[in-house]
């Protein structure tokens, strides 16, 4: 179940729910919590992308780093604050392996989709409403944010606010977060069931903005596949 972490000892003989970060060479380990929606929601919001027109069709993309961002990301997160130092590549990798995740399952189910999210601690099932057409036009006018750079570049960026506001309009159903996991010192302990009504409302806000942001993007994808009824080749 996504945040129920493992349980670390502690230096002073007690333990702690942490993410084990280990680098193999130099030899460093970092105690990690998980960050709340407020800090995923900084940090995404300060990657941006850049894109170089090639001409004749062609061009080159490439994600630019926020080193100040993950700096304070990676800070505020750590609970072992006295351990090793972590350098910028490390920090990255730390942040990347936190928030990993990928969707592996996107069915309709009648007038609701069914997304499946897969995490380091378990998978995460999102059952969506379908949107209404404006619900999905300003979606998909704020979920990515361009603008043109000298030199035939551009520049993206992908502001948490759309896709949360969408997910937050469409969702019904979560399965598979600890009620807690945003709790960073504590035993998590939740037991597996489905969140809905007043429970899922109140657990909204915590849901990680990244895991709304793919089930958004799932949601809003699937809406372009052709109805099999209205296909003629089908």
């Amino acid at each position: 179940m996504y945040g129920e972490l493992f349980l670390i000892k502690t230096t002073q003989g007690g333990e702690i729910p942490a993410i084990p970060i280990v680098i193999q060479n130099p030899a460093k380990v970092a105690a990690l919590r998980l960050p709340t929606a407020e800090e995923i929601s900084a940090y995404t919001g300060s990657i941006r992308q850049v894109i170089h027109r090639l001409g004749r069709r062609q061009s080159e993309d490439r994600d630019v780093p926020n080193t100040e961002a993950e700096r304070k990301l990676f800070d505020a997160i750590r609970l072992d604050r006295t351990g090793d130092e972590f350098d910028e590549a490390e920090m990255r990798h730390s942040i990347d392996l936190v928030l990993r995740h990928n969707v592996i399952a996107c069915e309709r189910d009648g007038d609701q989709y069914v997304i499946k999210v897969n995490t380091l601690w378990g998978v995460t099932s999102h059952t969506c409403r379908i949107p209404t057409t404006r619900e999905l036009q300003n979606y998909r006018e704020g979920v990515i944010k361009s603008r043109e750079l000298p030199h035939n570049v551009e520049e993206r960026r992908f502001p948490p606010e759309a896709p949360v506001q969408f997910y937050n309009a469409i969702i019904t159903a979560v399965e598979g977060y600890a009620p807690q996991f945003n709790v960073p010192i504590g035993t998590v302990n939740g037991n597996r069931h489905v969140l809905e009504g007043a429970e899922l409302k109140a657990l909204l806000p915590q849901i990680p903005p990244h895991h709304k942001r793919s089930v958004a993007g799932e949601v809003s994808s699937a809406l372009y596949d052709l109805d099999p009824q209205l296909d003629p080749n089908a």
